[in-house]
């Protein structure tokens, strides 16, 4: 039993914990065992002041493909498109007809003015054909080059026509957008030069039954070509160089992207919390975790585990920033920082905590006089 009781005392670094303590913590942080060279960062004034950068490279990569050169015209003819085609015709006409009147001098006919519409799609080959003009190219080229094109076939069978094209339905000359809006499917572009956020809208937004439709949990992902970029909805501004102009063929998808922290150490649970609202401080964040839990953590020892990046989303270096929160500018200093997407908030255990355990464990294994004995050393 002495022997037994011996090892114990030796081993109460060893006993079932579910967080490390400070002293623990700082000595991996200056140890060989810390292979990957993170360091810890007190939070003071100056922290606070001068933030981390936030990791931007979607932005930065969307601002980037803004420099894509956009068509001239928006309104190229392409092959599948479909076409009104209005033809005007004034006295001897081939769609308008001519009026007549009866009289006893013989017919006379009276010239009128008409017009006729035709609907017309762009076939494969890039050809239309239209009654009394035949078939014609279509494709790549723009709805006031083809309207001459048609006025010139008519000259010799027509009166003074007047043709004018118009694409009623355009199948290449749109952005797809999927995922989490209201209305998914093809959207038109226009002359307007319509930008990301103004496409979305279009598109109906995000869906109101999505959770975080307000765009805290979505990102917006697009495909342009070989090239794909992904960023959180709610960094876009409409001011910003990433809100740029889309081009035909552009697929856009909001996605759902929870942001989210997670709580461990000395706390009543465990868990991964949402963020809920657009920015997030460390106080309510610890508040959110339910806080270090009275009978095990050390307060001095609040932890928060980052893998800091710069703007480009190029790793720097893992970062443990801590704050005392025995101190009482510890709570203004924590509601001044702000956590990011996938932050981990460590409690650190008490090592009044672990002695309290092994008392209990002898007091189990001897008698309560022993464990007091104990307890009081």
């Amino acid at each position: 039993m002495l022997l037994a009781a011996t090892c114990l005392v030796s081993g109460c670094a060893s006993l079932p914990t579910n967080a490390p303590t400070v002293r623990s913590i700082n000595q991996s942080a200056t140890g060989k065992e810390n292979t990957i060279g993170f360091k810890i960062v007190d939070i003071d004034a100056q922290i606070v002041a001068n933030p981390p950068a936030r990791n931007e490279i979607g932005l930065l990569q969307l601002g980037a493909m803004s420099s894509n050169p956009a068509p001239a015209r928006t309104d190229q003819i392409r092959k599948g498109d479909v076409l009104n085609i209005a033809v005007y015709e004034v006295g001897v006409s081939l769609f308008g007809g001519t009026a007549t009147l009866g009289g006893a001098g013989g017919d006379i006919r009276t010239p009128t003015a008409g017009t006729q519409n035709i609907a017309a799609q762009v076939r494969d080959d890039g050809s239309i054909t239209l009654p009394y003009v035949g078939t014609l190219r279509a494709d790549d080229t723009y709805p006031d080059v083809l309207a001459e094109r048609i006025r010139q076939r008519l000259k010799p069978l027509s009166q003074s026509p007047q043709v004018q094209v118009a694409i009623t339905q355009s199948v290449q000359n749109v952005a797809y957008v999927s995922g989490a809006v209201s209305r998914p499917g093809r959207v038109p572009l226009t002359a307007a030069r319509e930008h990301l956020l103004d496409v979305i809208a279009i598109a109906g937004g995000a869906q109101s039954t999505t959770a975080g439709a307000d765009g805290l949990d979505l990102d917006v992902h697009l495909v342009r070509g070989d090239k794909a970029v992904s960023v959180r909805l709610g960094d876009l501004r409409p001011e910003d160089l990433a809100n740029l102009v889309i081009l035909p063929g552009d697929r856009i998808e909001l996605r759902r992207a929870a942001r989210t922290f997670t709580a461990f150490g000395a706390t009543e649970r465990v868990s991964q919390i949402p963020f809920s609202a657009e920015k997030v401080s460390l106080a309510e964040a610890i508040a959110r975790a339910t806080g270090p839990a009275d009978s095990r953590a050390n307060a001095r020892g609040v932890y928060l585990f980052r893998i800091e990046r710069d703007s480009a989303g190029k790793l720097l270096q893992p970062t443990v920033y801590h704050i005392d929160m025995m101190k009482p500018q510890s709570y203004f200093l924590a509601q001044m920082f702000e956590i990011q997407d996938k932050d981990v908030i460590l409690f650190a255990n008490s090592r009044a905590n672990l002695a309290q355990k092994m008392a209990a464990l002898l007091g189990n294994l001897f008698s309560p006089a022993t464990a007091l004995v104990y307890a009081t050393k």
